[in-house]
Formats: structure tokens, C-alpha cells, sequence
């Protein structure tokens, strides 16, 4: 089907605020949401911080925390979009939520329990019986939707693929309704991994930062409701944005570190590119992977070089969110349709050094009011995962 496909609904989950208001106020003013970690005693560890989401969720247990996450930003998605689960007909609505840990709650329960209760019976027995887990099962349960529903892991780019995989799942007719987005909650496992792989900053994240020293580990949710645009204005929907094109590829260089030439990260920003139909000196911002780690950000200058030989504008806003995992790509998805809603560019807060890049390329210090007809969001993550989406002005 070669209908265009529109952003109708989003919906927002995030450490600097709940809901897409809240986000966006937090964006241009700079406020992170950076604070001490909780549910985990780091009093003996070297990292402290993380950014967390302190809000009051509408979801509770027994749903694994990426689930409420998820439901809270699908929840708002839907209503934005002006849609009702009885508007949309029995079996024609695809759930794909994006995610690098799913649901580890149950798992780490017991294996931060004490040392006798490791590799109990009950233990055991737990986890046998324990709920499938399944982020998207339970958004498509709690909104009262049918059809398709997958948990897609494709690591820190999941958020994005899973937008890519609604975009397919719309033109190929296999739903008349995409739900697409990222989820994770906070994972002790992946703080102390991202630690121990000494890739986290000590107390603040500053991406393309000569000083950077690192990212910090996050969480939340970001939604999207993806419809065919005949279709959309047919109901006289908000059209928040048009998807223009999308691209994954996949890296065969290490498990855990990028490629140091940024081939996936290039092939993958081309890819959208020449999907959207355009070129690349039609775009007018770069939203960022930028995790502030050393290795990262350094490719992903060079990426941009390749990509845009005439240079671009980028930012990076996990300044202030952290390292959302799966929830990454989808978050710096919603902060591109707000951005071409209110033709404003958020900077990279904290960024007071820069790398040996453009000035006039890197925004940072405060926010950039222009036109902005097209952006890129690119991602990338552990796998040799990466995924570019192109976005336009509704």
C-alpha cells in the first residue's frame, strides 16, 4: 500500500516527567532527571546516580514495571489520538513495543535475595510459575484492543524498530491501527553492568563533551499511534507527524562495542534517507544516539560527517533522561515530533566542551527556534543493532 503514514497519538513515560506536556516543559527548560538510585543499595558501589521515573504511574503492580511504564504512555497515545478501542474494528491493531530487558522484576527479586534463598525450591518454583511477562500482551489487555501483539528486543535501537515494524505491518494491510513505542524500567542488571563495563558518569551525562565520562542508566515509555493517512483524515485525526522512512541494519563487529567506522549507524541514516526520498541536505536535525559515552559519541560524529557532508544540526537528549534503554529511541522520537510541532530545536544540555565538531552544527546552551520541516532520529545499541527513522511536519 503506498499510503503515507501519520503519527496520530503520543504518549509519554519519562524520568523528567509524565506525559508529553510535562516532557516537553522539562526539555526546554534543562531540567534532568538525574538523583540517587533507588531499590538498589549502592552505598558500596563507585555510580549512585540514575535517572529514574519519580512520578506517580496510574498502573500498579502486579504488572513487572516496563508494563506500567508502557501502559502509561499508551494510555495517554490513544487519547491524544482521539481514539477509542471500540473505534477500531476487532483484530486490526498491532501492539509492538520495543524493549532491551522486557521484564526482570521477577528475576531480580530472588537475585538480590539473600544468599540461602538463591536456588531454593521455592525459588525455582517462582519463576516456573511466573507471569510470561510480556509488555505488549499487557498494553493490548489494558486498552482493550485486538490483534498482533510483540515485545520486539532490538536493544537501545528497539524503540525505533518497533516503529519501523508498525510502518510495515500498516502498508502491508496486516492492521488498520499501529501502537508503537519503547519500554524498560529500571534494571539493576543493567546498572551494574553498564558500571562494571565502566561506561557510566559519576554524577551527570554531557554527550559530545570533550569531559564526558559516560551515560546513566534510565527508564520509561514513549507511545506512538501509527494510521494510514486516508484513513486518518477520514476521522479528522490530529496528524502529529508523517513517518517517511525507516531503516535497520545490523553490525557483525562485537557484541557490545560499535563498529569504529559507524558502518551500521551509516548504512542505517542513508537507508531512511533514501526511503524518505530525500536528500540530506533537506534535513534539518539530527536527533541523536549521543550517549555520552567516549566510544559512542565519537563515532557518531563521524557518522554525521559521512551522512552530511554539508553539516547538520544534532542534539543529544539523554543529557537529561539518562540511558532509557529500550524506551531511548522511542522517547527521542516524541521529542521529534514536538520539536516540528513547535518548530524548536532542544539543545544538548550540559554540554559546555565540545568535541572537535561544527559549532553551528552541535546545538547546546539553549533552545534553537526555527523552521524544521524533517528529522532523523538515529539509535543504536549492543547486538550491532541501529535504526534511523525520518520524520516530517504533520
Amino acid at each position: 500500500m503506498g499510503d503515507n503514514i501519520v503519527i496520530t497519538g503520543l504518549g509519554v513515560a519519562s524520568p523528567i516527567g509524565v506525559g508529553q506536556v510535562a516532557f516537553w516543559e522539562a526539555l526546554c527548560g534543562g531540567r534532568a532527571g538525574t538523583s540517587p538510585v533507588t531499590g538498589l543499595d549502592t552505598t558500596e558501589l563507585p555510580r549512585k546516580m540514575a535517572c529514574q521515573v519519580r512520578d506517580p504511574l496510574p498502573v500498579g503492580s502486579p504488572l513487572g514495571r516496563a508494563a506500567q511504564l508502557a501502559i502509561t504512555a499508551a494510555r495517554e497515545a490513544l487519547s491524544s489520538a482521539g481514539l477509542k478501542h471500540v473505534d477500531i474494528a476487532p483484530g486490526r491493531t498491532a501492539v509492538i513495543i520495543g524493549t532491551t530487558m522486557g521484564e526482570t522484576d521477577f528475576i531480580e527479586q530472588r537475585l538480590f535475595a539473600p544468599e540461602t534463598e538463591w536456588l531454593s525450591a521455592e525459588h525455582a518454583r517462582e519463576i516456573a510459575a511466573g507471569p510470561p511477562g510480556s509488555i505488549a500482551r499487557n498494553v493490548q489487555a489494558d486498552l482493550g484492543v485486538s490483534g498482533s501483539a510483540i515485545d520486539l528486543f532490538g536493544a537501545c535501537a528497539a524503540g525505533n524498530m518497533a516503529i519501523s515494524a508498525g510502518v510495515r505491518a500498516l502498508r502491508s494491510g496486516q492492521c488498520d491501527v499501529a501502537i508503537a513505542g519503547g519500554a524498560d524500567g529500571f534494571s539493576r542488571l543493567a546498572f551494574l553492568g553498564f558500571m562494571r563495563a565502566r561506561i557510566m558518569a559519576t554524577e551527570k551525562c554531557r554527550p559530545f563533551d570533550r569531559e564526558r565520562d559516560g551515560l546513566l542508566v534510565g527508564e520509561g515509555a514513549a507511545a506512538f499511534i501509527l494510521e494510514r493517512e486516508t484513513e486518518a483524515r477520514a476521522r479528522h485525526a490530529p496528524r502529529r507527524a508523517c513517518v517517511l522512512g525507516c531503516a535497520d541494519t545490523c553490525e557483525h563487529y562485537h557484541p557490545t562495542r560499535p563498529d569504529p567506522t559507524g558502518d551500521g549507524l551509516t548504512r542505517a541514516t542513508l537507508g531512511a534517507l533514501q526511503a524518505a526520498g530525500l536528500a540530506a541536505k533537506e534535513i534539518d536535525y539530527v536527533c541523536a544516539h549521543g550517549t555520552g559515552t567516549p566510544q559512542n559519541d565519537t563515532i557518531e560524529v563521524e557518522v554525521l560527517r559521512k551522512c552530511f557532508p554539508q553539516g547538520v544540526s544534532f542534539s543529544s537528549i539523554k543529557a537529561l533522561l539518562g540511558h532509557t534503554m529500550g524506551a531511548a529511541a522511542a522517547l527521542e522520537a516524541a521529542c521529534c515530533v514536538l520539536s516540528l510541532e513547535q518548530q524548536t530545536l532542544i539543545p544538548t544540555w550540559h554540554l559546555e566542551h565540545p568535541m572537535d565538531v561544527d559549532p553551528a552544527e552541535v546545538l547546546r546552551g539553549a533552545l534553537a527556534k526555527r523552521r524544521v520541516r524533517h528529522v532523523v532520529n538515529n539509535s543504536a545499541g549492543f547486538g550491532g543493532y541501529n535504526s534511523s527513522v525520518v520524520l516530517a511536519a504533520g
